[in-house]
């Protein structure tokens, strides 16, 4: 068992509104999610002394500008002008997941005492595309005259090759789907959070890339998510009840189409696992990277919820509800809440671990488990209380 186990806490978390586009600057947003958490947590903005994000815009072909597109760690410091801050990092990989991880090991080692992190991300007017320009370069020269560029593409033939190889239908994915926009209906941050969605339209949307539609792809939103963190001493003070992290583990993923994702994602939750001294079958709640519907059944299988092939088949018959054996996404997820790159399901695994969820609360939650992306995997166990 890991000798850091439960030595740090997440405590408050805020939220930016979430908007699927915004006049409003992203740093202007990032600012409110930071000052909610701060303040959720008890704490004065003099009080931090560490701050830590992933600020990557996902490729769109659009300009990038600090501040409006990305907001990074510099931005951060010349609005909040902290005064004892000590500790500051951007990760360039394994997304904001690897934030929250090198968080955690500034605080075990005492470089600060009170750690932002946050994740903020521009939804530009427009269309979305990867491959800006008149010519292709590289191997995309091979690809994208065919149309294939983009990630939804790639994830259509992993999740394509997948079906055929288990003998699955695609209708299937609507359960994951139509039960995480309910639990967004539950979400007052959410996206949708007063739009609801029925199987029917789950199956009648338009196709983007078969077998993937317009509800297995996540929604691009303007906004901001931030959590704060420190050691579980300090947390003890605090006014929120704290969500101690268990365990970690982290694994990038080599083939940019996911065909390795039980060898990636089973080497993250390995290390999670042993760490904490947990298994898939303590795990009561659980929050899954769902960039792309798929991804959420890559993790069920790579993670050991269940065997490789039988994800599709685990979330059906009331499994992934509430009261189900594995409550799933129970904030709505990347498709439904928004995407916010993972640290929105590391925030509800949290939230979970202490009874903070509201009406989508799970009960008896020992264990809450957070699996933050699948191209870069980064895994997480938080539990309510170190012993």
């Amino acid at each position: 068992m890991w000798e850091n186990r439960c030595k740090v806490a997440v405590s408050g978390v805020g939220f930016s509104k979430i908007t699927r586009s915004s006049e409003i600057p992203l740093a202007t947003l990032t600012l409110d999610a930071v000052k909610a958490a701060v303040a959720d947590s008890g704490l004065k903005m003099s009080d931090i002394d560490g701050l830590a994000t992933y600020p990557h815009m996902p490729g769109s072909g659009h300009t990038i500008v600090e501040g409006i597109s990305e907001v990074g760690v510099e931005t951060m410091m010349s609005l909040l002008k902290l005064p004892n801050l000590s500790w500051h990092i951007e990760v360039g990989s394994v997304n904001v997941g690897g934030a929250v991880q090198q968080a955690a090991s500034a605080l075990i080692s005492g470089m600060c005492k009170y750690v932002v992190v946050w994740r903020a991300l521009h939804n530009p007017r427009g269309q979305y595309q990867n491959l800006p320009g008149t010519y292709a370069a590289g191997a995309n020269q091979f690809t994208a005259p065919y149309g294939f560029g983009g990630p939804g593409q790639g994830q259509a033939v992993s999740h394509g090759r997948y079906l055929e190889m288990f003998g699955h239908e695609r209708e299937k994915m609507a359960t994951l789907a139509v039960t995480q926009r309910k639990f967004a209906n539950m979400t007052p941050q959410a996206f949708f959070y007063r739009t609801p969605l029925s199987r029917e339209e789950y199956l009648n949307s338009r196709m983007i890339a078969y077998p993937l539609c317009l509800y297995d792809c996540d929604i691009p939103v303007q906004g901001a998510v931030a959590l704060v963190m420190t050691t579980a001493e300090r947390a003890r003070d605090l006014k929120p009840k704290p969500a101690y992290i268990a365990g970690y583990g982290q694994r990038m993923i080599y083939d940019p189409y996911n065909f390795e994702y039980m060898a990636a994602g089973s080497s993250s939750a390995r290390q999670t696992w042993e760490r904490s001294g947990l298994t898939p079958k303590d795990v009561d709640v659980a929050q899954l990277y769902d960039g792309f519907s798929f991804r959420a059944i890559m993790s069920l299988e790579s993670y050991g919820f269940c065997k490789e092939g039988e994800g599709l088949d685990f979330i059906q018959d009331g499994r992934m509800e509430l009261d189900g054996e594995l409550p799933l996404n129970t904030f709505g997820g990347s498709l439904s809440a928004g995407r916010l790159h993972g640290l929105w399901h590391i925030v509800e695994g949290a939230l979970q671990a202490t009874g903070r969820a509201g009406e989508r609360q799970v009960r008896n939650v020992n264990v809450s488990f957070a699996g933050a992306s699948v191209s870069h995997f980064t895994t997480f166990v938080f539990v309510p209380n170190p012993y």
